[in-house]
């Protein structure tokens, strides 16, 4: 599997002791604007994941499927196998979105995911996501520059789905 947002972590090595353990790097952030209302933002972002979801951020690649149900972002892949991505702690439609987030990690450090969907003067919307708790990861310098340009990344698919330019 790839090092990427979604490839599942190695073990932890149990001689370097517990994972981020003083490390101290700061929140990833990524905003986008996007044409639609905060309702049609969040329901793109929460409904319509597996339609703007780059594949090549999965575990499973071409086929996958990204899905929020029942309290748990999962991807399946096309032969049936399912990895969670996160379990969601808060959700208040149409303005946030926060995420109790493992993929890619030592799922017993989980990290937090928020997303924040504003309405902005012109009727679009402003997206902003924060993933924090980063300090918490083994090697979290590294993890914050891969995280920063992955995200940076899944926000561009979902605001291009979206309809922003």
């Amino acid at each position: 599997m790839s090092a990427s947002l979604f490839s599942h972590a190695a073990a932890p090595d149990p001689d370097e002791g517990t994972p981020g353990a003083g490390a101290s790097v700061p929140d990833v952030v990524a905003t986008r604007q996007v044409p639609r209302d905060p309702e049609e933002a969040f329901n793109g972002f929460t409904d319509y994941l597996h339609l703007w979801w780059p594949e090549d951020l999965t575990d499973f690649g071409e086929g996958t499927h990204a899905e929020f149900e029942g309290g748990v972002l999962t991807e399946t892949g096309p032969d049936g196998e399912t990895a969670v991505w996160a379990t969601v702690r808060t959700r208040e439609p149409n303005t946030l979105l926060e995420l109790e987030w493992v993929a890619g990690q030592d799922p017993r450090f989980p990290t937090e995911v928020r997303v924040d969907f504003a309405p902005a003067a012109d009727g679009s919307t402003l997206v902003t996501l924060r993933h924090s708790g980063l300090d918490r990861l083994a090697d979290a310098a590294r993890e914050y520059d891969r995280l920063q340009s992955e995200w940076e990344q899944i926000l561009d698919r979902y605001a291009r789905f979206m309809g922003a330019r």
